[in-house]
């Protein structure tokens, strides 16, 4: 018998081949993984006990938990940029999760062409690439001759500066956000309002509820768990926030919008203190950690339908 056959024949004959051909592909995944995820994240960890810059890239040396020191006690500013992050998630993640969740009741009684027009509408902002994307929000945006203040003098109201002012420049990215970060919610709601029973409807308007009640009583907690699971991917992605910053505001005006991912940019590479920047962004994970683990423990349910 050769090669080939033996193979076969043990694979066929073996009662767990099934899970052994599992195994064998995701081994790809998870070598993938344990490169370029793993891997990074076990040497960025090392790095953040590190004294390791620009100044002493050839003679690194141990310094413990120094790094992790100065980011609490905010000799790097770190918790200025906590509290633009946290502002921005806080009048970000619930407004889109509002937004996300009105448009797809919205779009749910259409028929499936008339759906899947708006679905695809809707979805196509997060298809284009972040560059584009901020591209269009500098030109809607602007403060000389932007569609916004074009807008604004149209209704005989006086201009703003938007993201050229630290007074408006943190709302002007929130406003890019309300606008264009819909898609996956809209996705997710639309096909979690149809596996919600219609006759869970039906006997609420035999007993006379109102629009109110049924939403209340039946939609918002058989729309729970999808509601967690946006709800995370949305603190974890405003927590990451990075685009704006990068391509419109750079951070300012007058650190405005110095996001916590801009902080760690710049001090890793306009400052070149790499050491630091790996511990912030040890302690950007470990936040988003906590932050997921408690939104799985409040809001979590064992609601199926």
């Amino acid at each position: 018998m050769n090669l080939k056959a033996a193979w076969k024949r043990y694979f066929e004959d073996s009662k767990y081949s099934e899970w052994r051909w599992a195994y064998i592909f995701l081994a790809v995944d998870l070598a993938w993984s344990a490169l370029f995820l793993f891997y990074p994240l076990i040497r960025a960890f090392i790095f953040s006990l590190q004294e390791f810059n620009l100044s002493n890239i050839g003679n690194v040396r141990f310094i413990g938990l120094k790094n992790y020191i100065d980011i609490l006690t905010d000799t790097s500013g770190w918790w200025h940029s906590v509290k633009i992050t946290a502002m921005y998630t806080l009048f970000t993640v619930p407004v889109n999760i509002a937004i996300a969740m009105g448009l797809s009741l919205l779009i749910h009684p259409l028929g499936d062409r008339s759906a899947n027009f708006y679905k695809s509408a809707f979805y196509l902002p997060g298809v284009i690439s972040a560059t584009v994307m901020s591209v269009i929000m500098i030109w809607v945006f602007s403060p000389m001759s932007g569609l916004a203040n074009l807008i604004l003098e149209k209704l005989g109201l006086p201009t703003l500066r938007w993201y050229g002012s630290p007074d408006t420049a943190l709302l002007t990215l929130m406003l890019m956000i309300w606008l264009s970060g819909h898609g996956m919610g809209v996705l997710l709601y639309t096909a979690a309002l149809k596996r919600v029973p219609q006759s869970l409807y039906e006997a609420a308007d035999i007993d006379a509820a109102s629009g109110w009640s049924k939403f209340w009583r039946i939609t918002w907690p058989l729309l729970k768990p999808t509601t967690l699971y946006v709800l995370v991917i949305q603190l974890i992605e405003s927590f990451q926030t990075f685009s704006g910053a990068f391509f419109i505001t750079r951070g300012g005006p007058i650190r405005s919008t110095e996001f916590v991912n801009w902080r760690i940019y710049e001090t890793f590479y306009r400052y070149g203190n790499f050491g630091l920047a790996s511990a912030m962004a040890v302690v950007l994970m470990f936040v988003i950690m906590v932050i997921s683990l408690v939104n799985f423990k409040l809001l979590g349910t064992d609601v199926e339908y």
